[in-house]
């Protein structure tokens, strides 16, 4: 019997032993240490286990990566709260130059 969709549990489910294991795995060069840290650290940033899995999958293939790779993929909080400026900030910025500039007595 299949179960009703929505009952179950969410997907993907964190694996976190699993990707430690494939890691160690797939690069032995890594500290399991260093990159259990960077896991935690990853999702206390507020990283989603989607998230996570593709960066540290790609990570795995890329022969120069570290695990501390992972930390500059966490969404900066306060690009997230930055209001984005009106489309004329820039030009009355630039008309506020040019009249402070103006040297010319005569307008």
């Amino acid at each position: 019997m299949m179960p009703q969709p929505g009952t179950g549990p969410s997907v993907p489910q964190p694996a976190s032993a699993e990707l430690l294991a494939l890691a160690a795995r797939a690069r032995p060069d890594w500290s399991t240490y260093a990159l259990r840290d960077a896991l935690a650290q990853a999702r206390t940033h507020g990283m989603t286990w989607g998230q996570v899995l593709t960066t540290v999958g790609r990570l795995m293939a890329d022969p120069d990566a570290q695990p501390t790779d992972l930390l500059p993929a966490v969404p900066e909080p306060w690009r997230q709260r930055r209001r984005i400026p009106p489309p004329d900030t820039a030009h009355r910025g630039a008309a506020a130059v040019r009249a402070a500039l103006r040297t010319d007595p005569n307008p």
